[in-house]
């Protein structure tokens, strides 16, 4: 457990330590910070990783169905457990993203990268392609769910470029489209921004948390996430016909703490912030015995 800490989650803690210790120093401004990650870095890297992409589209079609299928399964599941509770509409729309959206960038790609080598690395940029196309879809519609009604919460979902770059990613890999090697690197560059952009975000969003009230809450939706998602996903696996590193690397990937792609929605769309980056601090803290626990069974 401790070398899958040191190895794979003390680089991305230190990169989120690093934006923590500047929000506290100069109070950043995260909403401009997360368009550039909403609109510019995170459709850049799904097209240069869709674009590049070596796997057979039969496994491809697969992993996104997967990934896919897991959050709509862990939304309908937050949603009614809100509802049970009798949430206020802000609360629900936070309550529900927090326990929809993976964190499968900058948690699952560093984790896999390291754990399961290259082969895996490119199994779980797809998963991380599916994750995006939700969480810019049907992510934004529950964020905007929380402060605005459900033809405005549509609009906004058609505003985010990110499912249009993987449309064009798709079209270039299937060798429709050619791309010349000046815009090629261009992507690619801005798509490297993503990750280390969402991680100063992070920091600097845990850096603002105050749990008080809402920690009891927090904690449940955080739970519900860690300890239904690996259930679901050793179940879609099975049913979609997955098998070895591909099926290991779909169940951990997606078994990842809340998005901080989360966040960035819920400052950009009117969800309430604060409980978002509550459940992200929260779920993170807990993925740290979960993720070691679950590769020790599905190991890499």
């Amino acid at each position: 457990m401790w070398a899958t800490f040191y190895n794979v989650l003390f680089p991305i803690i230190l990169i989120a330590g690093l934006g923590f210790l500047l929000d506290k120093r100069f109070r950043l401004e995260t909403k401009s910070l997360s368009r550039i990650v909403v609109y510019l870095a995170s459709p850049a890297l799904v097209f240069s990783s869709v674009s590049r992409s070596t796997l057979a589209a039969e496994e491809l079609w697969q992993l996104l169905a997967f990934t896919v299928l897991m959050m709509l399964i862990m939304a309908a599941v937050s949603g009614v457990v809100a509802k049970i509770l009798r949430l206020n509409r802000k609360t629900a729309s936070a309550f529900t993203l927090s326990g929809t959206l993976i964190n499968a960038g900058n948690f699952g790609l560093p984790f896999i990268a390291f754990a399961f080598g290259d082969t895996g690395l490119g199994r779980a940029v797809i998963i991380y392609t599916g994750t995006s196309i939700v969480a810019n879809t049907l992510g934004v519609f529950l964020a905007s769910r929380g402060s605005a009604s459900v033809w405005k919460s549509l609009q906004n979902v058609l505003t985010v470029p990110l499912p249009y770059a993987l449309l064009a990613g798709l079209l270039v890999n299937f060798g429709m489209i050619a791309l010349p090697l000046p815009l090629e690197k261009s992507f690619a560059l801005l798509g490297n921004a993503a990750v280390p952009v969402m991680l100063v975000i992070l920091g600097a969003q845990l850096a603002r948390v105050q749990l008080g009230k809402q920690l009891p809450l927090v904690s449940f939706a955080g739970g519900i996430k860690l300890l239904l998602a690996p259930v679901i996903g050793v179940a879609l696996v099975r049913v979609l016909l997955l098998h070895g590193m591909t099926a290991n690397v779909a169940i951990i990937q997606t078994s990842m703490p809340t998005a901080v792609i989360s966040i960035v929605l819920a400052e950009e769309f009117g969800s309430d912030t604060r409980f978002v980056s509550s459940a992200v601090a929260v779920s993170t803290a807990f993925s740290l015995f979960s993720l070691s626990i679950l590769l020790r069974i599905f190991g890499g």
